[in-house]
């Protein structure tokens, strides 16, 4: 139950920002003074959320690990938690500090990313923005996001987990998968999508590969998506990460 509660609380949180039917978060004007200098909108962070990332950039969830990030995050996102940034900051940010550095959080009322970029600022690190409308403003839009292989494993517990789908070729589904999992090879998506994927576009699609950083399941995901899907995930770090649970 302590793990559903999570998840709801999440969901309440974007429907209480972006509920549907309504028009995406507007910004407030003038903006509160808590606010970073440079803001950008969706149409900004949407070509640096892709995976695999790209290295003109990087794009950064300050929300905590376990209650927020773990449970859902945009697809290339690294976490670095606004209030662990002294601790982390050395280890997770680019050595070039002119790298573009996109920091979002769980949109206009959370102050976490305009946090940790002015902590990066004051780095010396010379290209920021913040996402403001954040998490909630990706979600809305129908957009695929990533969850942990932990987080995977609770869902499965409360038998949340949906409809589970493996996009890797038959002799890698037929040597292991995950429980229950069905197989949509990535490469006849096309051709048996309509075959394997549910009727109801609400029901909860979760895809993974075997690739570390999950380019396979994420580009399956985009294409479920186009096809009306409105919650769709893939696995952080892939079957891989799944598999490193056991060990």
């Amino acid at each position: 139950m302590r793990f559903l509660n999570t998840l709801l609380g999440v969901l309440a949180c974007i429907a209480s920002q972006l509920a549907p039917g309504q028009a995406l978060a507007q910004l407030p004007d003038p903006p509160p003074e808590h606010w970073y200098g440079k803001i950008v909108r969706y149409d900004f962070i949407a070509p640096y959320a892709v995976v695999p990332p790209r290295h003109d950039g990087i794009l950064i969830d300050t929300r905590d690990t376990a209650r927020r990030y773990d449970v859902g995050h945009i697809p290339g996102a690294i976490n670095l938690p606004a209030k662990q940034f002294d601790a982390l900051a050395s280890r997770l940010l680019p050595a070039d500090k002119h790298t573009l550095i996109l920091f979002y959080c769980d949109g206009i009322e959370c102050k976490l990313s305009h946090m940790a970029a002015d902590d990066a600022e004051d780095l010396g690190y010379t290209n920021i923005r913040v996402y403001a409308e954040g998490f909630p403003d990706w979600f809305k839009r129908g957009n695929p996001y990533a969850i942990s292989a932990g987080h995977l494993r609770t869902l499965i517990e409360t038998g949340e987990a949906g409809m589970l789908i493996d996009v890797r070729d038959s002799g890698a589904y037929q040597r292991h998968h995950l429980p229950n999992a069905r197989h949509l090879p990535a490469e006849h998506f096309a051709q048996q999508a309509a075959g394997v994927l549910p009727g109801d576009k609400g029901t909860p699609l979760i895809f993974y590969c075997d690739h570390a950083d999950a380019r396979l399941s994420y580009a399956v995901a985009r294409q479920a998506t186009a096809l009306g899907y409105r919650q769709v995930m893939l696995i952080e770090g892939g079957y891989p990460a799944w598999e490193n649970l056991a060990r």
